[in-house]
């Protein structure tokens, strides 16, 4: 009984006579491939324990013949073991990337030779004992399977490389957070053709789903639940009342009702995002419950987990960059250097369309001698508790920032005075209402706002704006604070 299979892959006839010579003495098997092309056939069809293979080889060299075998699941456990005639650390290198198990130049001594075949074959029996054997696997494919094997895998490496390449893309393109998620998204179901996408990322903690077709709200509604189930294994916990915030991308392609005209289930494939062995978030993936579509869509996620984890984190680390450079630290408003970028732009979109827009400057009541009864600390919370009340009072499309110190400034689009005084007295009326954390008594305070409005009499230009709002402000303070001004 022979020790094992050899498969010895060499186009030099000398070389394959006093290999295959060593191999039998040591009371091996050997057959033996003349190329590229037969080695591939023979490593399907003759089931080998070990592969010798040269680099360099006609039709197909060695590195390709190496890296094909080792892209199937039927081949990738047999050991290979490359041989070349040149002591390069080009060729060492290239061989090792490719997947080979060994590496060994001709010349070698027959003792050194046997013995990393040994090792090579020991180890894998060790492997799959109690498994499926490569011999098995292999005697399910005839010469025709082997080529159709090979299309298969080589077709599968060309969708790679595609599928990565686009995604490198992505990674480089710069684009904002959103933005950058439903791209890969989008990316996904071209290749996959499911029916809905979600990333939820844990320190985010913010859902995207993007819908590619029309679809029942029950079924994202499935989704939704059946990511946030996932995400909850990894410890995972919404701050959101218990509820991760949610962006759906293509809502207005979702029907009413509870999607019944779908008539078989969906199927939710995933991955987990994983940057440095941690866990950063999940991506799920929904289509028609079929046994294709689980397997197809399980393996592309597979193969192209690492480079979206990598889009995805780019596109996190770059947002939360963005937002720190145009944020205030303390309170989480816009900063006056970004507010001033977004009030140039609302003048300058008031001049072009001949909108109306209001500015309101609000300034804290006798704020120093707060830091200096009770200290920083607690002036700090009341900052950060009035950030909050202010943004409770506001719709989505107005804008509040931090302008300095103890001031804030609000930016009103669409609002004329009338609306603008309103909205500033009922952020008046709720800080005098509230109390305000910092020390164990809690802290009551109050203030004073300016109300300017464009177009106005007398604004040629935004610090015109900026002046009228300002001197309302202090026209307040100077009439008795806890006071809302209008400068008409």
């Amino acid at each position: 009984m022979p020790r094992g299979k050899i498969l010895l892959a060499d186009d030099n006839k000398l070389v394959v006579k006093i290999t295959t010579a060593i191999l039998e003495d040591a009371d091996y098997e050997v057959e033996v491939a003349w190329d590229g092309i037969e080695a591939i056939s023979k490593a399907y069809t003759s089931a080998p324990d070990l592969i010798v293979l040269d680099i360099e080889m006609p039709k197909i060299n060695g590195y390709q013949v190496c890296r094909l075998l080792k892209d199937d699941r039927i081949t990738v456990n047999i050991p290979i073991v490359m041989m070349t005639a040149r002591d390069q650390q080009a060729d060492l290198f290239w061989g090792m990337k490719t997947g080979a198990d060994a590496y060994i130049t001709k010349g070698f001594k027959p003792d050194k030779f046997l013995d990393l075949i040994d090792v090579q074959i020991k180890k894998e029996r060790a492997r799959r004992e109690g498994g499926e054997s490569p011999e098995v696997a292999a005697r399910k494919l005839d010469g025709e399977g082997v080529f159709n094997r090979v299309i298969d895998i080589l077709d599968s490496k060309l969708f790679e490389s595609t599928i990565l390449s686009e995604l490198g893309a992505l990674a480089s393109a710069g684009q904002d957070y959103h933005k950058t998620i439903r791209s890969v998204l989008e990316l996904i179901h071209r290749v996959i053709g499911n029916l809905l996408g979600v990333v939820l990322l844990f320190k985010e903690d913010e859902m995207v789903i993007s819908v590619s077709q029309s679809l029942g709200g029950v079924f994202l509604e499935e989704a939704r639940d059946e990511t946030i189930e996932l995400a909850t294994r990894y410890g995972w916990q919404a701050s959101h009342g218990g509820s991760p915030k949610v962006t759906v991308y293509g809502d207005e392609m979702l029907v009413e009702g509870d999607g019944a005209k779908h008539r078989t289930k969906l199927s939710h494939v995933h991955i987990f995002l994983k940057v440095r062995n941690k866990v950063i978030g999940v991506l799920l993936v929904s289509g028609y419950q079929t046994p294709v579509f689980m397997r197809r869509t399980q393996e592309i996620l597979n193969m192209a987990q690492n480079q979206i984890t990598i889009v995805v984190d780019n596109a996190r680390l770059y947002e939360a960059a963005r937002r720190l450079a145009i944020t205030d630290g303390l309170t989480k408003l816009y900063n006056h250097r970004f507010f001033q970028e977004l009030f140039e732009r609302e003048f300058r979109r008031s001049e072009r369309y001949s909108t109306v827009f209001s500015l309101i400057m609000l300034d804290i009541d006798h704020f120093k001698k707060i830091n200096d009864t009770y200290g920083h600390l607690c002036g700090d919370e009341i900052l950060r508790g009035l950030a909050e009340l202010i943004k409770d009072c506001l719709r989505s499309i107005d804008t509040v920032a931090r302008y300095g110190g103890e001031e804030f400034a609000i930016l009103l689009p669409e609002t004329g005075g009338a609306e603008a005084v309103k909205t500033a007295e009922r952020i008046r009326c709720m800080v005098e209402e509230h109390t305000f954390s910092g020390n164990d008594e809690g802290l009551k305070t109050t203030v004073s706002l300016g109300v300017a409005t464009y177009p106005s009499p007398g604004v040629h230009q935004r610090s015109d704006v900026l002046a009228k709002a300002d001197a309302a402000m202090y026209e307040a303070k100077e009439g008795g604070r806890n006071r809302v001004c209008f400068r008409e």
